[in-house]
């Protein structure tokens, strides 16, 4: 397979791929805390000591989740380097990295003989502008815009899911501690489980906080990028083709940070963002 072959359209869809796949195992590593949730809180209810039963499967069970978490993250990074490319190679037509993305093609894995690749909507994009600067500005603020609607929304989400998780960790433990006994052998499997739960937790806070992260840095991009529509394409590829590059940057670094927009969030607000961006540019 080679970047010939492979319209900027086909190649996001290729990239859309590895990140619905990298939001499956991003969704499954926050479902088994769940399970680590229920075993731990077994454990402490236990006060003999069977109490290591449930302690030990739960410890088995979050190291899965952190093994489906690293697992999710190269999908992830396999996705946002692929959109990157698909982005530049739709603003900019030919790309002189044809190198680099077909080293991303050839780690994403060969496609099937005889099997289409998938590619995005012909309406992927919005702007209308010609090839150049002018359009990559334009594809930089569309996305900058999204993802700073969909990165609030879902860390709203799972901060809420947060909370409760917490709630009822800390209800369930001070609830079992006049309910149970035990001596000094059950101490490390109390231990055990307040910690598992802890980091359960602590990841989830985690990427609540990476989520805002990213949220406020696509604002400021949008911001900036706003700053630069007054430019002609001549202006901007002689006056602020530094300024480009930078916010470029900064969006790639700022697209990585943050684990993907889980898919059922992105097309339950997919069709209102549309039209949010739809009203922006008829009134810009």
């Amino acid at each position: 397979m080679t970047t010939s072959q492979l319209s900027s359209l086909e190649v996001i869809g290729l990239a859309d791929g590895q990140l619905e796949k990298a939001s499956n195992w991003y969704k499954w590593s926050r479902r088994l805390p769940i399970a680590t949730f229920v075993l731990s809180t077994v454990s402490i209810f236990i006060s003999n000591p069977y109490t290591y039963i449930p302690a030990l499967l739960a410890l088995g069970v979050q190291v899965c989740s952190w093994i489906l978490r690293d697992k999710a993250a190269e999908f992830h990074g396999n996705g946002e380097e692929g959109r990157t490319h698909g982005l530049s190679l739709n603003a900019l037509g030919s790309t002189e990295e044809r190198l680099e993305l077909n080293r991303w093609l050839s780690r994403i894995g060969p496609r099937p003989t005889g099997q289409a690749t998938n590619q995005a909507a012909p309406d992927y994009f919005a702007s209308n502008s010609p090839i150049g600067m002018r359009r990559l500005c334009d594809h930089l603020q569309e996305n900058a815009f999204w993802n700073t609607h969909q990165y609030r929304k879902t860390a709203a989400h799972y901060a809420r899911i947060l909370w409760i998780f917490a709630g009822m960790t800390v209800t369930f433990t001070l609830v079992a501690i006049p309910l149970t006994s035990g001596g000094r052998s059950l101490i490390f499997a109390r231990v055990l489980v307040a910690a598992l739960a802890s980091g359960a937790a602590l990841t989830q806070f985690s990427e609540v906080r990476s989520w805002k992260s990213a949220e406020a840095k696509s604002e400021r991009l949008d911001i900036r990028l706003d700053s630069l529509s007054k430019f002609s394409e001549d202006e901007l590829r002689r006056d602020k083709l530094g300024t480009i590059l930078a916010v470029y940057g900064e969006y790639r670094v700022t697209t990585a940070s943050a684990p993907p927009i889980p898919k059922w969030l992105y097309d339950r607000e997919k069709e209102h963002l549309n039209d949010l961006w739809a009203q922006r540019a008829t009134s810009a």
